[in-house]
């Protein structure tokens, strides 16, 4: 088979640039004579483009080489700290260091060859910048690696002070990277950066009002920091409007994921002027609720169902024992409400979803096993009579009796006593009660 034309222009490309990258390189004045035949040949001005070219070739195969090592290194890495990279993560690690390689030896290649004064310089400060962007850029990126494992220490800390602080540092060190990677690309294209910076001096004050809310919000995010009014995870409401899961903190603002699975963005420079409500805090979640019975259910029955009601709570696993409330709390339009005032000892809100649902439950199984009827909302209609009744009036009252005489003297055989509720609370059914005698 005949080969290639193309290939063998390739080939003889390679080997020519080969031969005067050696030349080059080594400065060697002892080179075989079919060397010198083919230097006679060449240009002078093409001598250093094809040295340069034979520094091109060097710099991909040393890529390649690197590129191999580096990815076994990277993996070991990887496995020993147990850090998930994705394969995008990967070529984000493994290009900018390519390039670094790459350009490094171009930079070297080109302080070997004589090219003119004026082609030098612009090759150099082309490669310079690549170069310092490739260097950038890998730092840019291990960030994000080594904030990958800081983010798992993190995890296995109880502390939740880590999830802002590990967030916080990451963008810090980003934002300082890139700062630097700007200067450095300023001194490779020779800009005097001495005068930029004597020249942010001088208008440091115009810069300090411009940037009056940045400055804000930078000193509200290390207050946040120092005093901590949430963590990552954390149920907050901030300036009485915004309610959601604090989802991140970071220089400028602070995100929430509101129950409406939207984000807001709240600027660290107001979460030192507002009020903020946070229910991740709480040891405790409170309970309120009303259970309505109908008005023919007897009172002792009321009294009854509230102690079972009672002891519900005590036997609950992640009910708080030692403070609840139980009584019969209005008398309705339509029935008798029964005020159940308990609090749960749970870690998040889906959990307390259940056990209320549990509770709940109980409740309805207890008020079907004493046959409790369960009160709605009623209304009673009296049809019109035009036949005139004599009223059920109890005899007492027909003898001139004052009203407030004949309440007192209904009152005398009650007593204003619970069966076992002696303080606010009732959850312990071997508590004593002291009877009490009312004289009217």
């Amino acid at each position: 088979m005949k080969p290639n034309s193309t290939h063998c222009i390739k080939n003889g490309l390679i080997l020519l640039s080969t031969t005067l990258f050696i030349n080059s390189a080594y400065a060697s004045n002892g080179l075989v004579p079919w060397v010198e035949k083919i230097r006679e040949g060449i240009p002078p001005w093409m001598e250093n483009w094809l040295g340069l070219l034979g520094f091109v070739l060097l710099g991909f195969i040393s890529v390649k080489i690197f590129r191999n090592y580096l990815t076994d290194f990277l993996l070991q890495f990887i496995q020993r700290h147990s850090i998930v990279l994705t394969e995008l993560n990967k070529q984000k690690i493994l290009f900018p260091l390519s390039c670094v390689v790459f350009f490094g030896i171009i930079i070297a290649g080109i302080g070997v060859l004589s090219f003119p004064e004026k082609t030098a310089s612009i090759l150099l400060r082309g490669s310079y910048v690549a170069f310092t962007l490739g260097v950038v850029t890998f730092f840019f990126h291990i960030v994000d690696v080594v904030s990958l494992y800081m983010e798992k220490w993190a995890l296995k800390t109880e502390n939740k002070f880590d999830d802002i602080l590990v967030p916080l540092i990451r963008k810090t060190t980003r934002f300082l990277v890139v700062v630097i990677g700007i200067v450095l690309i300023g001194n490779s294209l020779t800009i005097d950066m001495k005068s930029i910076i004597a020249g942010l001096g001088i208008g440091g004050i115009a810069f300090a009002l411009a940037a009056k809310d940045t400055l804000s919000n930078i000193f509200g995010s290390l207050t946040v920091l120092v005093d901590r009014p949430f963590h990552i995870g954390d149920w907050v409401v901030i300036g009485g409007e915004t309610e959601g899961n604090v989802e991140d903190v970071g220089l400028r603002s602070t995100r929430i994921r509101t129950f409406y699975d939207s984000i807001v963005t709240v600027p660290n420079g107001q979460l030192t002027n507002v009020v903020i409500d946070n229910f991740g805090q709480r040891k405790y979640r409170r309970y309120r609720t009303n259970v309505s019975v109908e008005y023919s259910t007897p009172p002792e029955k009321v009294e009854a169902f509230c102690e079972g009601i009672r002891q519900l709570i005590i036997k609950h696993k992640w009910t708080r024992k030692d403070y609840f409330h139980v009584y019969l709390n209005e008398l309705g339009a339509s029935s008798l409400d029964i005020l159940v005032y308990v609090f749960w000892l749970v870690p998040d809100w889906s959990t307390e979803l259940q056990e209320r649902h549990r509770l709940l439950l109980d409740i309805l199984r207890l008020g079907k096993e004493m046959d409790i009827e369960f009160a709605f909302p009623t209304q009673t209609l009296h049809m019109f009579n035009e036949e005139k009744k004599e009223l059920n009036i109890d005899s007492s009252l027909k003898e001139d009796i004052p009203p407030h005489l004949y309440g007192l003297s209904k009152a005398t055989n009650i007593t204003a006593k619970p069966l076992t509720t002696s303080g606010p609370r009732s959850g312990n059914i071997n508590e004593k009660v002291e009877k009490e005698e009312i004289s009217l």
